[in-house]
């Protein structure tokens, strides 16, 4: 094994959703631990099985603990999700760029911020929203699911913000009935954001990048897409020449400008290129 691997043993496991787990590892040496910020990414190897990239949603040294968010989209990630309490993964990273919180430290004291996550992408927006409300910034986050029977870290974020989270489902089974993208065209009526962070669906990222554009909000945004080595040889990753394990895969507002493939299309493991379905 390459010594670049950090072993992990899963202490807990949690079915959030019907497609999403959460386990929490913990790890004997937690130098992985050191250089992780909000929106930066790990690589997790199953070994006879997959390696594939996830954004933690929590990280505490002191405990040396990692806690991870997924949801079941290939066989790696259904086989973490088979996966139980004492058994190891194995962790190398972390890997890109991470969110940049320096730039709202001057805007957030007079106008609010705004955070929007759609599906799992709300987990790698969870370290964003407790580093901005430990600083006492007024903070507004929308979080956008397809029912009911998909929400979580509903009462997590309520509990950091208040009166300040906007639900929507796509079938009014909670919250408002439409999207994230519909919640936010509505707040931005009545409200003047100075800053905005987003992660979720493509389409809902690039119809977001759009509206914010239009009004003049500074915003950053994680992007995903197929990566292979982290490493940024392999090019898997690639968006119109940006690594997004390198240059990524959080992109503010005026590179994303720049992205003629942003919200259009992505890459296969083959390395083809195939148009973004809205669905």
């Amino acid at each position: 094994m390459a010594r670049y691997y950090f072993k992990g043993i899963i202490t807990s496991k949690k079915k959030e959703s019907e497609n999403v787990f959460s386990h929490t590892i913990f790890f004997e040496d937690n130098k992985i631990l050191r250089k992780m910020k909000p929106g930066r990414f790990v690589m997790i190897w199953l070994p006879g099985c997959d390696e594939f990239p996830l954004s933690p949603l929590f990280y505490d040294i002191t405990s040396s603990t990692m806690r991870l968010t997924f949801k079941i989209v290939g066989l790696g990630t259904k086989a973490l999700a088979s996966m139980n309490p004492g058994q190891a993964i194995f962790v190398r990273g972390p890997y890109g760029n991470g969110f940049a919180i320096p730039p709202i430290t001057g805007l957030s004291r007079e106008k609010p911020l705004l955070i929007v996550g759609g599906g799992v992408g709300i987990a790698p927006l969870l370290p964003l929203i407790h580093v901005i409300t430990k600083n006492s910034l007024d903070l507004h986050v929308v979080c956008g699911f397809r029912s009911i029977l998909d929400t979580f870290f509903v009462d997590e974020i309520y509990r950091f913000v208040g009166e300040n989270l906007t639900i929507t489902t796509d079938d009014g089974s909670m919250g408002i009935k439409g999207t994230a993208v519909n919640a936010v065209r509505e707040l931005l009526k009545r409200k003047h954001f100075s800053y905005a962070f987003a992660c979720g669906p493509e389409p809902m990222l690039f119809k977001l990048h759009k509206m914010l554009s239009y009004k003049g909000i500074p915003h950053q945004m994680l992007l995903e897409r197929y990566v292979k080595c982290a490493l940024g040889v392999c090019g898997s990753c690639v968006i119109d020449g940006f690594r997004l394990c390198k240059e990524g895969p959080v992109f503010d507002n005026t590179v994303l400008k720049r992205l003629s493939e942003f919200g259009c299309f992505k890459r296969l493991p083959s390395g083809i290129k195939e148009p973004i379905v809205d669905s």
